[in-house]
């Protein structure tokens, strides 16, 4: 290299006296260049992985990362749980049939014990169907995270990767001609930078769209993960649900086999003083959420008769749908949000719970609403949260505070008073409401079960593992429809 520039130093230039050979020459010189050039393109783009005086390898992507390896094993237990929940389905269609038809039979005391067992049958059916739809359910929700544990790794190579590849491009594109060619002795180790440069441009385009794809992967499962833990957890309600309603069969079985014996001369007097049952329906306690307490179901059957006046829902049918919330269990009116930037609090025995009440969407406007009613959000109760999700569920409608904003303007108009969502008579005004514009005033059974679901799940009431929710509504509004039958009557004797 040396010698090269010593030769350069000691050239003088002649300049030929004719023009013409001149230009010539000049002409030529530039042409054999132009010649090495392409000859050197060439050969460097099909052969070269690196320029000369780099040891840096190009990174190439592993198109395969993407793709995604078939869970044999969830695909098999889809199939056979498919199998399995169809056939389970076959059977309570049987029993829903057969409950129909016993519910039309004159009311004898072994007609009503064996309609008792066809209903505990099928929740036991039914508590067995979301069963296996929680635990292929927990399965998936395993294969996801993993698949995020994985997508994540990749982006972090991806990401490393990327770094290296940016780098080494911005110290090669930083060497001059003179660099190069003082450095490496050769004038097409010149050229041969420009190919690598090309290279490492091609690769950085790649790795930028290799990991728009990762990212895009990732948001995906992590909105699968988020989807799938929510149905998890209304699976976990509904299943808690259908618990509850088992042994109120089974109490509400056994209670008649102690009150009449055994014999059919004592269920016909059960069931003909009607004066005793009413009085006894009216001193029940309705429970309600939301930590309002309980009612008396006389007290309760006045409130949805006020409602049905000013928004046509059925009473019987508000009155299931108020008490279902309150039956998801002792999660209603248990907690209370103590800080506003997280979201997270403690519960009634003051063990620290988080994810009490989401903090961009509902804390504010919880804070306006408890403002606006003159109570210190923090001595407020709301629901507490489940396995997964949030809580923050007000008063016994159980609203989250961003629906019951939503609804706030409706049911002062129609109050005409500001709303409170812990006093009992404005929650069924604001149950009624919400129901009322999901269709239920149309009072048929199909108009209130999808009013049911909606309440329930909002735009995913169609579900078919969330129908039990709306069957037991549906079931619990037709046994509250004969208490008020039976006091009803009672009153005109």
């Amino acid at each position: 290299m040396s010698k090269i520039i010593k030769d350069i130093k000691k050239f003088e230039y002649k300049y030929p006296k004719k023009e013409n050979s001149f230009y010539l020459k000049h002409d030529l010189i530039i042409y054999v260049l132009f010649l090495l050039f392409l000859l050197s393109t060439f050969y460097l783009s099909n052969s070269m992985v690196a320029a000369p005086g780099y040891n840096w390898p190009i990174v190439s992507i592993n198109k395969n990362l993407l793709a995604q390896n078939n869970n044999q094993d969830l695909i098999q237990r889809k199939k056979e749980l498919e199998n399995e929940l169809k056939s389970i389905l076959e059977q309570i269609k049987e029993y829903n049939k057969e409950i129909y038809n016993l519910s039309k039979q004159k009311r004898s005391l072994q007609g009503e014990i064996k309609y008792l067992d066809t209903q505990i049958k099928k929740v036991e059916l039914e508590i067995k169907y979301i069963t296996s739809q929680i635990g292929y359910l927990n399965k998936r929700i395993v294969d996801t995270k993993k698949s995020i544990a994985l997508m994540q790794d990749k982006i972090k190579v991806s990401k490393d990767n990327f770094k290296n590849t940016a780098r080494m491009y911005y110290q090669a594109s930083q060497k001059s001609f003179v660099e190069v060619v003082l450095a490496e002795a050769n004038i097409s180790d010149y050229f041969s930078n420009i190919v690598f440069l090309n290279k490492l441009q091609e690769s950085i385009n790649e790795q930028i769209e290799y990991l728009n794809k990762l990212n895009r992967e990732l948001n995906y499962q992590k909105n699968k993960l988020e989807e799938d833990l929510q149905e998890q957890q209304n699976l976990l309600q509904i299943s808690q649900l259908k618990k509850q309603e088992l042994n109120e069969l089974q109490n509400q079985k056994n209670d008649l086999l102690q009150i009449t014996r055994g014999k059919e001369v004592e269920y016909r007097g059960y069931v003909s003083d009607l004066q005793k049952r009413a009085a006894q329906i009216r001193q029940e306690l309705f429970k309600l959420a939301g930590g309002s307490g309980p009612i008396s179901f006389e007290k309760a059957l006045e409130y949805a008769e006020l409602a049905n006046q000013l928004t046509g829902i059925r009473p019987a049918f508000l009155l299931a749908i108020l008490k279902q919330e309150s039956n998801l269990g002792l999660n209603v009116g248990q907690c209370y949000v103590t800080n506003i930037n997280t979201g997270d609090g403690v519960d009634t025995s003051g063990r620290f719970r988080d994810r009490v009440m989401n903090p961009k969407r509902d804390v504010p406007i919880f804070i306006e609403i408890t403002k606006e009613l003159g109570l210190d959000y923090t001595k407020v109760p709301v629901s507490c949260p489940l396995s997964f999700g949030w809580g923050g569920a007000m008063g016994p409608a159980q609203f989250i505070p961003s629906t019951w904003k939503a609804y706030k303007d409706k049911i002062a108009k129609i109050l005409g008073e500001n709303p409170n969502p812990w006093n009992i008579y404005h929650s069924f005004i604001a149950a009624a409401v919400k129901l009322s514009e999901a269709g239920a005033s149309q009072k048929t059974y199909q108009a209130e079960w999808k009013a049911a679901m909606i309440y329930f799940a909002g735009s995913n009431w169609n579900n078919p593992s969330y129908s039990f929710y709306g069957n037991s509504v549906m079931s619990l509004a037709q046994k509250i429809e004969e208490d008020i039958k039976i006091i009803k009557e009672a009153e005109k004797q």
